[in-house]
């Protein structure tokens, strides 16, 4: 930590930006159609209300523990060596699966403007064809984003500051020119035609996936300003789950204005910008929607690998990695040697495509699931254990907020993992939650011997200042 690092406002656009991605192009239709327009307004503000106390938990512990690291450190100094190694490990899946994925997203939002895009097919995997077009952007976006986190935090940081405000830009955009060249009418049905309670539970299903983000800030505290308050990381993370809600909220209210869900579903890849070019009638708009939701793509991409880059170095220099993946590089004190490997992950998954990938989404999913709840479990043993430790951000109700994000938190673990439920893991991807959870218990037998040191850090009176 150095003077000129990350301000609150960095930290805002790092969570803020990695929270709203494509996704919302693609789900809000089938969010509608589940639930009903106001049915899945319900749906969204219910996860929110799910959402907030794992921020609480998140804003305390960030807040109050000065260790670098994140999820996996918080746990240690709260569980011990196994379930920190069992945070640490699955979310580092998560990290790696999603950045493939939105990688892949970059190329088809260009190829919207351009189909020419859709030519040279090289291969098809799984259902899935790769075009050499395709292929070649996504390479660029990986390589650029890669390179501006290798040259520092700022650099990343500003980049992303400025790509997330172009987003939010180009949302007011589209919400205003929905309601504006829409109708009413168009919001129909209101709610599910069916069991009200099953079509809103089936869109939390969905929405949950869509609120990830605000976790990035813990794995990054290290590359804060040295003069930053602490109580304003934990404020960044909740502000981002309620700032992200609304305007998922706008976006559902907006989108129910252009076209009944029952359309909108059945409009290709994008609906919802094909929705809103049809109903303005403006191409011109459109493309700039496009380039919204490019930008909100990049924010994800860069503020997931900025935040796994460090998870994966902390992990490593902690002793439960291979300490070659916690080297620095000598000039500009970044992650290099997880960068790369990040780079190659990144890589093969673009080359393997997206009939691959779609099948390992939902473990992205299980896996901050599993953060959640030990960041749950770590909250409620710190309160007792230490319950005269200096919180510069407390989680409201104290520990009784630690027992409901618990509850919530592993709740929906327990959906995931039982099978038949909405959210529930289907068939291949048991087989994979299976493979990664015994590769762990692999590499777990190998480095759980060695003694585990988590890097601390410092604060005095709120402010993070150097060891």
């Amino acid at each position: 930590m150095a003077k000129n690092g990350m301000s609150p406002r960095d930290y805002f656009s790092l969570a803020f930006g990695s929270m709203i991605g494509i996704g919302w192009v693609i789900s809000v239709p089938a969010w509608m159609s589940s639930a009903g327009s106001i049915g899945a307004v319900i749906a969204i503000l219910i996860t929110m209300c799910i959402i907030i106390p794992i921020g609480f938990v998140y804003g305390e512990l960030t807040s109050s523990l000065r260790v670098s690291g994140g999820e996996f450190a918080y746990t240690f100094k709260a569980l011990g060596k196994l379930p920190a190694f069992i945070c640490g490990w699955f979310l580092i899946l998560g990290y790696l699966i999603i950045l493939p994925w939105v990688a892949i997203s970059v190329a088809a939002l260009i190829a919207y403007l351009f189909p020419v895009m859709n030519s040279i097919p090289l291969y098809t995997v799984l259902g899935s064809k790769i075009y050499l077009p395709h292929l070649l952007i996504s390479f660029l976006m990986v390589g650029i984003i890669v390179y501006l986190n290798w040259k520092g935090a700022k650099q990343s940081s500003t980049f992303q500051n400025i790509a997330t405000l172009l987003m939010v830009i180009t949302f007011l955009v589209f919400i205003i020119g929905g309601f504006i060249s829409g109708s009413p009418t168009n919001m129909k049905p209101l709610f599910p035609s069916g069991n009200l309670s099953s079509g809103i539970a089936l869109a939390i299903a969905s929405i949950i996936f869509f609120m990830n983000g605000f976790d990035t800030i813990p794995k990054t505290v290290s590359e804060a300003d040295s003069s930053i308050k602490y109580s304003n990381l934990g404020k960044a993370i909740t502000g981002t789950i309620v700032m992200g809600s609304l305007l998922y909220v706008l976006i559902v209210l907006s989108s129910s204005f252009i076209m009944p869900a029952s359309q909108l579903v059945n409009l290709g890849e994008l609906p919802l910008i094909a929705a809103f070019e049809t109903a303005t009638g403006s191409n011109l708009l459109a493309g700039i929607i496009v380039f919204g939701v490019l930008m909100g793509v990049i924010t994800t991409f860069n503020g997931f690998l900025f935040a796994g880059s460090r998870l994966i170095t902390s992990f490593a220099k902690a002793g439960f990695l291979p300490k070659i993946f916690s080297k620095v590089d000598s000039r500009y004190k970044t992650p290099k040697n997880s960068l790369i490997f990040m780079l190659v992950i990144s890589v093969a998954g673009i080359v393997m495509g997206q009939g691959i990938l779609l099948p390992l989404i939902v473990m992205g999913g299980i896996s901050f699931l599993i953060a959640w709840f030990f960041m749950a479990l770590s909250s409620i043993s710190l309160r007792k254990k230490d319950p005269n430790l200096h919180r510069p951000y407390k989680a409201p109700g104290g520990i009784v907020m630690g027992y409901i994000a618990a509850v919530f938190s592993g709740l929906l673990l327990l959906l995931m993992i039982v099978p038949g439920t909405p959210i529930s893991l289907k068939g291949i991807e048991y087989v994979l939650f299976i493979i990664w959870a015994a590769a762990g218990l692999l590499m777990y037998a190998i480095y759980h011997k060695q003694y585990i040191q988590i890097e601390e850090l410092t604060y005095t009176k709120g402010e993070i200042v150097n060891e």
